[in-house]
C-alpha cells in the first residue's frame, strides 16, 4: 500500500475512528466518576538549629527522620485522628499519611491522603503539629544553643486530586483514538471484497476498459 492508500482508509472508516475514540472518552468519563476521590493535601514544615554551628547542623540533619518516627506510628496518629473527632483509626492513617524529610533543604513535607478535603488538611496540620510538641519535648531538656526550632511555614493546601477527570478523560480520547485507526486498517485488511475500478486495477492488475453505469427504475 502506498501512503494515499492508507490516508484514502482513514477517510473511508473516519467514522469507525470517531466512534471508538468517543466510547473511550465516556468510559474514561464515567470510570472517573465512578471511583472515590482522594484529596492529597501538604503542608511545609522549617526545621532551624537554634545557632549557626557545623556539629548542630549535622545533628539536625539526623535528628528529622527521628521526628518522622516518632509521629508516624498507629498510636499516635490514632490520637491525633482522635483529637481532631474523626472517626478514622490509626491503622488506617499509616497508609494515607507520610512524612517526608529533606535535610538539604531544612524541610520537612507532610502529606495526607484522605476522601474529604477538610479531612486531609486537618489531619496534615494537626500531625505538623505533633511534630513541634514533640522537639519543644526534647527542647526542654536541652540547653538554649543546642536546641532545634521547627516552624510550619505552609498551612496545608490542596496538592492533587485523584482521579483526575480532565487527564483521564484526555487520555482515553487518544487511546480511542489509536484503537480506532488500528481497527479502521484491521477491517480494511479482512475486507477482500472489490468495490470499485480503482479496487480491480490496484489488487488484479487490469486495466479497465469500460463500466456499466447503473440507472435509476
Amino acid at each position: 500500500m502506498q501512503l494515499r492508500d492508507y490516508i484514502s482508509v482513514l477517510i473511508k472508516r473516519w467514522w469507525v475512528i470517531a466512534l471508538t475514540a468517543a466510547a473511550a472518552v465516556v468510559a474514561a468519563y464515567g470510570v472517573s466518576k465512578l471511583l472515590p476521590h482522594t484529596f492529597r493535601s501538604q503542608a511545609v514544615y522549617l526545621a532551624l538549629a537554634n545557632q549557626a554551628d557545623n556539629g548542630l547542623n549535622l545533628v539536625l540533619r539526623n535528628s528529622m527522620n527521628s521526628y518522622r518516627e516518632l509521629v508516624l506510628q498507629p498510636s499516635v496518629l490514632d490520637q491525633i485522628s482522635q483529637s481532631l473527632g474523626l472517626d478514622i483509626s490509626g491503622e488506617t492513617w499509616i497508609s494515607d499519611v507520610n512524612i517526608q524529610a529533606l535535610p538539604d533543604e531544612q524541610k520537612m513535607l507532610i502529606e495526607v491522603d484522605a476522601a474529604q478535603l477538610d479531612q486531609s488538611q486537618a489531619m496534615a496540620n494537626a500531625v505538623g503539629g505533633r511534630i513541634i510538641a514533640e522537639v519543644n519535648r526534647i527542647n526542654a531538656s536541652l540547653e538554649g544553643t543546642a536546641r532545634i526550632n521547627v516552624t510550619r511555614i505552609q498551612e496545608a493546601r490542596l496538592l492533587s486530586l485523584s482521579p483526575n477527570t480532565k487527564i483521564n478523560v484526555l487520555a482515553g480520547g487518544f487511546l480511542g483514538l489509536v484503537i480506532g485507526v488500528l481497527l479502521a486498517y484491521i477491517l480494511e485488511y479482512v475486507d477482500d471484497t472489490l468495490k470499485n475500478s480503482g479496487d480491480v486495477e490496484r489488487f488484479v492488475g487490469l486495466t479497465t476498459l469500460g463500466a456499466i453505469p447503473t440507472t435509476d427504475k
